[in-house]
């Protein structure tokens, strides 16, 4: 009778564990732990105490009581921060008597306090290409990068580096720095530090830095698709081989789109129209699309290309410059 007594006791103390949430799926089971958070209105991950962190299909929920407040934003751009509870009638923030929202409205949750190291991510990629015919030509590309999550803000870092050897000719590589800081100051407005470098010998580019800022709008924001348009300025300090440093200061026009399949496909691409505002008649053209194919949890399968446009390139330079990488993948959440 002790042994059954203490038992009970033991189970009742973890299920209402101050930083316990009940999660109830619709096929019975319940799972119980601290939520951590919801990324783009889809995978819900939870931290449980006997089974670590397990992720779980947003619509898969029945139901949902959270005893600890978490910062929840609707696909909208509106943030609401207090206890969760989700039933068949909607998710209430704040208390069971609040307003029920409908569960597609939902786009991330967050923790109140969250740590740092909860919203970091972390991605490396490698890809390796040969062609074999007249000529050899071996392509090594790697790609890296760290990004952070906050309630109000983002900030990442990426960096990519391609390395191409041909036999009878001389090796070229690539380089590109991206770094950005994206404050969100009203729903769906945000303003955006950034800077970029650029090397690229087969271009005779010895270096392009880009630092400047913009301002925001995320125009379309639902589960499976992003559009945001931005605009701004940016100081480019270019060097080629043939021709002595110049700066700049150039409009940014720039669009970026986030579309997520139901079959583990993600799509995404920025554009960018950066007329110089010092060279009349030159305009720049940046577009960078990434194709990411899940394979096996964090690893995917990774198509990137890129093109550069420049209206008026440097003695020697064609207008357009353009490639593709094949790789693998892997991400750290």
């Amino acid at each position: 009778m002790f042994l059954r007594l203490t038992a009970a006791l033991i189970v009742l103390f973890t299920l209402t564990d101050s930083d316990a949430s009940e999660v109830r799926l619709k096929d019975g089971s319940v799972i119980v732990g601290e939520i951590l958070n919801l990324i783009n209105g889809e995978d819900l991950i939870i931290d449980t105490k006997y089974m670590d962190e397990v992720t779980i299909d947003w619509d898969s929920i029945e139901s949902l009581k959270d005893t600890k407040p978490v910062v929840v934003e609707l696909f909208n751009g509106v943030r609401l921060t207090g206890p969760m509870f989700l039933n068949e009638e909607g998710v209430r923030i704040g208390s069971p008597a609040a307003e029920p929202l409908n569960v597609s409205t939902i786009f991330a949750i967050e923790q109140v306090n969250q740590a740092v190291w909860d919203g970091l991510s972390a991605y490396t990629d490698i890809g390796w290409n040969i062609v074999r015919g007249n000529n050899t030509v071996t392509q090594l590309s790697f790609g890296a990068g760290i990004g952070y999550d906050g309630p109000s803000f983002e900030t990442s870092i990426d960096g990519t580096a391609i390395a191409n050897e041909q036999v009878g000719s001389s090796d070229t590589r690539r380089e590109t720095i991206s770094a950005n800081y994206t404050y969100l100051f009203h729903q769906t407005w945000s303003v955006t530090g950034l800077y970029s470098y650029e090397a690229d010998e087969q271009q005779g580019l010895e270096a392009r830095q880009l630092v400047g800022g913009a301002l925001g709008n995320r125009v379309i924001n639902n589960r499976r698709f992003r559009l945001t348009l931005n605009g701004g300025l940016v100081l480019n300090s270019e060097d080629f081989d043939l021709t002595p440093r110049e700066e700049s200061v150039e409009a940014l026009l720039a669009s970026s789109v986030r579309w997520r399949s139901k079959h583990d496909i993600d799509l995404d691409a920025i554009l960018a129209l950066l007329p110089n505002l010092e060279q009349s008649g030159r305009v720049r053209a940046t577009f960078d699309i990434t194709m990411s194919v899940d394979l096996f949890r964090d690893l995917d399968l990774k198509l990137t290309g890129y093109s550069r446009y420049d209206t008026d390139p440097p003695l020697g330079n064609e207008r357009n410059d353009y490639g593709t990488t094949l790789g693998l993948s892997w991400v750290w959440d």
